[in-house]
């Protein structure tokens, strides 16, 4: 009889299990990373009764969750792509509306600027036409400050969250280093059972830092996680996080590099090429790859039109007799660019001498010396000088003389050109006279006198507008800036497809894994009608057992 007691308690508490877990189930079915668990369930060891082995009931060896390793891996990449997309495709959005607004963008103002050169061509001596010169002349110099300046406020942003998304990957960083020591300390107390609830809040940890970068994770015998950010750099050893910061590159102050430090040792800078997915890798590839160049681009044409306009003009004269007057302020190639390298050193790269405006390219360029050589990259397609082309540094590399930088072993420095310089170009003419639309002296002081009607040099002037004078003499003004207008645009294409196509993977890939580990309410809810049954059963069993035990009692007594 008490064999068949308790084989009836055995099932009566297996089935309790199963309630509990089931109604655990149903309770967490909307808490974010909770994944399913089931009872596993064995038999007892059986008994041989000489007729054969008898079996003794059910026991419950332990609860186990759904967790599967390739589909969790595939998530959390899906997972980072589509971050990443969405990420960049915020950030790009508002630079692919800003310069393709006819009313906001430059080159409607640019071409009206040109109209209003023409006039002035064809009527020098106006005074209104060029009183009207000189105002769309400042409706131009606004637009490159107005544009300068909004890339400049996202500018900022993109630093802003640089740092608030660092600062996020280490806390998740941190967070699974806690869950570490937690989980390893509850397997031991529960003498090798899985704390479910506590891998669950891991797993989730690591898929919010997926959002931020791209994660690769691997768990040791012990249940330690080691987590790898990027290309392979680790954030999560065991119970010890590193730090992730953004903070002053000292070769160029208003733009933040990823640092890494783990425990008390010093800080190193982490390459960008190792930061790859995630909210973070796509700000890095946003900052390089569309807003410096776009910034450079805007500042390139704004450099290119001053110094070609104050060029023709200077070579003109005005209505008073005024010559050698440059038409636009802000702007002066004569002057060398200068910077201050990582270490301390003043760093000067003229323009070459002669200039030569074809010769050169909106781009930035990172100087490095190495034991004492130095190199320059070129940030838009990665080239380095010297090379095979370029055996040295004497001859001019797009425009730019680098022959006499010198800089410390190990130091750099960043060399933008055109960085700024949308937002520092302005008008030098104030009064409509001082147009330099003649090609002689009107007033005969200096040459004879061609008299107020003189157009050639306005003609001049104009013709600056179809002028091929850039990009090895084959882009004019205009096309120069059309074309990285385009190149915007197909890029801002580019990451919104990226952005659609990688969330629906994910939404496809999420699905397939939720249907696997997530909580089903109705399966859950026909389980708990099964068990309930089955928890019945066993009490039927107990009170069939008491009753017999009863019996016999009766008939001994």
């Amino acid at each position: 009889m008490a064999d068949f007691l308790n084989i009836g308690l055995t099932g009566l508490m297996a089935a309790q299990a199963k309630l509990n877990v089931v109604s655990n189930n149903i309770s967490n079915a909307d808490t974010p990373g909770y994944s399913r668990q089931t009872v596993i369930q064995t038999t007892q060891p059986s008994q041989y009764m000489g007729y054969g082995y008898q079996g003794l009931g059910a026991r419950v060896t332990g609860v186990d969750r759904a967790y599967d390793q390739f589909l969790q891996r595939q998530l959390l990449q899906s997972q980072s792509q589509a971050s990443y997309y969405q990420t960049y495709s915020d950030q790009i959005a508002p630079i692919d509306n800003l310069v393709a607004d006819p009313d906001a963008g430059l080159s409607t103002a640019m071409q009206q600027f040109f109209d209003a050169v023409q006039e002035v061509a064809d009527s020098p001596s106006d005074l209104a036409a060029r009183q009207s010169m000189l105002s769309q002349s400042n409706v131009l110099v606004n637009r490159f400050q107005l544009l300068a300046g909004q890339l400049n406020e996202i500018d900022a942003g993109v630093e802003q969250s640089l740092s608030l998304t660092a600062k996020d990957i280490t806390q998740y960083g941190q967070q699974i280093a806690r869950l570490n020591q937690e989980i390893v300390r509850a397997t031991g107390a529960g003498n090798g059972a899985a704390p479910n609830d506590l891998l669950d809040q891991r797993d989730q940890a690591l898929a919010q830092l997926s959002q931020l970068v791209n994660v690769h994770a691997v768990i040791d015998d012990k249940g330690m996680m080691t987590v790898f950010i990027g290309n392979g750099q680790a954030l999560v050893q065991g119970v010890q996080s590193a730090t992730i910061a953004a903070s002053p590159d000292p070769a160029q102050p208003s733009r933040s590099q990823i640092t890494y430090q783990i425990g008390t040792g010093a800080a190193m800078v982490l390459p960008e090429s190792q930061l790859s997915g995630g909210q973070l890798g796509a700000l890095l590839d946003f900052r390089r790859q569309t807003l410096e160049p776009m910034q450079d681009q805007l500042g390139f044409v704004a450099t290119a039109l001053a110094a070609k306009f104050n060029e023709v003009h200077a070579s003109g004269y005005g209505l008073d007799g005024s010559t050698g007057k440059s038409y636009f302020s802000g702007i002066d190639l004569s002057l060398p660019v200068q910077t201050t390298g990582s270490a301390g050193s003043a760093v000067s790269v003229p323009f070459a001498s002669p200039l030569k405006l074809e010769a050169l390219r909106p781009d930035t360029y990172i100087l490095s010396s190495t034991n004492g050589t130095l190199t320059v990259t070129r940030q838009s397609d990665g080239t380095i000088f010297p090379n095979s082309n370029f055996p040295d540094l004497t001859q001019p590399i797009d425009g730019l003389d680098f022959s006499g930088v010198s800089l410390q072993p190990g130091e750099t420095a960043v060399i933008a050109p055109y960085r700024n310089a949308a937002s520092s170009i302005g008008v030098a003419i104030t009064d409509p006279r001082q147009i330099a639309a003649a090609e002689e002296d009107p007033t005969g002081t200096v040459a004879p006198g061609s008299g107020p009607a003189d157009n050639r040099n306005a003609l001049a002037l104009a013709g600056i507008q179809t002028d091929k004078f850039l990009y090895d003499k084959t882009a004019t003004l205009q096309s120069a800036y059309a074309t990285a207008v385009a190149t915007l645009g197909a890029k801002a294409s580019e990451v919104k497809n990226g952005a659609s196509s990688s969330q629906a993977l994910h939404d496809q890939i999420k699905a397939q894994y939720d249907n696997f580990a997530g909580v089903n309410l109705d399966e859950e809810a026909a389980n708990l009608i099964r068990f309930q049954q089955a928890y019945l059963a066993a009490s039927k069993v107990m009170q069939t057992s008491q009753k017999l035990f009863d019996a016999v009692l009766a008939i001994a007594g």
